[in-house]
């Protein structure tokens, strides 16, 4: 969700039950031999399994050691091709913004960290007049989204494994940093943001130059990754914002763009303000749409 728009989402948010993955629109040519379950030659698969952060991180002082994820965390899921294609070789890591326990954790997530500048943890997201949580719109998003790409052959890794509200969390800190310990091509955070009822459409966050955190190589790469998502939106019918122009705009905001060591973007996909981007949101085709064009940006990108 947006740092210009952000709306909270009260403790007492009503639960939105699990939304079920359609199966993926791509279709494996048949004369595609299936390839064994082991990932790219250049994922840290050790760095799935055991994250790491750096709570203790101070400006002007340091990092300090790295710290495993919390328990009360979800964990990192890695999902891997059962064939080879066009993506091949590649590692992703697709990001869900939010999560829906976050509103049963409010001191947990209101908790100051650094990440180029001092924010807190996390926050609730916005949701829909109809009541989906931006958390459970954006993790039914990310499995379809992690459905496409591994037919395509990548590797995908999700920052959370869980949309629940036992949990909380990941920290923004511990989501920009895991594109880099998990050694992946880019990385992608998906959101939806909580704008104005009037506007429609979606707009992505770019790092922004920032000594120490974020070179030319990298700002310009995830500008890169940034249009070409945008294509993907509008190759599926969804249309760039009406109402937060640029489109792409780099963002100091941002921790989990500041700390990423890769090319990495935040796509508020849709506005769940807006009644007609709710209605995407709110139904299962307008969902895998937006997928499909996330997947087809990520797909010009790398190709």
């Amino acid at each position: 969700m947006s740092a210009r728009t952000t709306l909270f989402v009260a403790a007492t948010a009503i639960a939105v039950g699990c939304l079920s993955v359609a199966p993926s629109m791509a279709q494996t040519p048949a004369h595609q031999p299936a390839v064994p379950l082991i990932a790219s030659a250049s994922l840290n698969s050790n760095a799935v399994t055991h994250p790491t952060w750096y709570p203790n991180w101070e400006p002007g002082v340091g990092k300090g050691n790295p710290v495993s994820w919390p328990s009360s965390w979800p964990r990192p899921r890695l999902l891997k091709p059962a064939v080879t294609g066009p993506l091949t070789g590649r590692v992703i890591v697709i990001d869900p913004g939010h999560n829906l326990g976050n509103s049963s954790h409010v001191s947990q997530i209101n908790r100051h960290y650094w990440v180029g500048l001092n924010k807190i943890c996390n926050t609730t997201g916005t949701q829909s007049r109809g009541g989906l949580p931006e958390a459970t719109y954006t993790y039914d998003v990310a499995k379809r989204l992690a459905q496409r790409l591994t037919a395509a052959g990548a590797v995908v890794v999700l920052t959370r494994n869980a949309n629940n509200w036992t949990t909380y969390g990941p920290c923004i800190q511990a989501r920009g940093l895991l594109g880099g310990q998990v050694h992946a091509d880019i990385e992608v955070s998906i959101h939806a943001d909580g704008g104005p009822s009037y506007g429609r459409g979606a707009f992505v966050y770019t790092p922004a130059r920032m000594t120490g955190y974020t070179s030319l190589a990298k700002a310009t790469k995830s500008v890169t990754l940034a249009k070409r998502i945008l294509s993907g939106l509008a190759a599926n019918g969804l249309r760039g914002s009406t109402y937060l122009i640029p489109n792409v705009a780099p963002d100091r905001m941002q921790g989990t763009l500041n700390v990423s060591t890769i090319p990495t973007v935040i796509v508020e996909t849709l506005n769940m303000r807006n009644s007609a981007d709710a209605a995407i949101a709110e139904s299962k085709t307008g969902r895998q749409r937006v997928a499909d064009g996330l997947f087809e940006g990520i797909r010009q990108y790398l190709s």
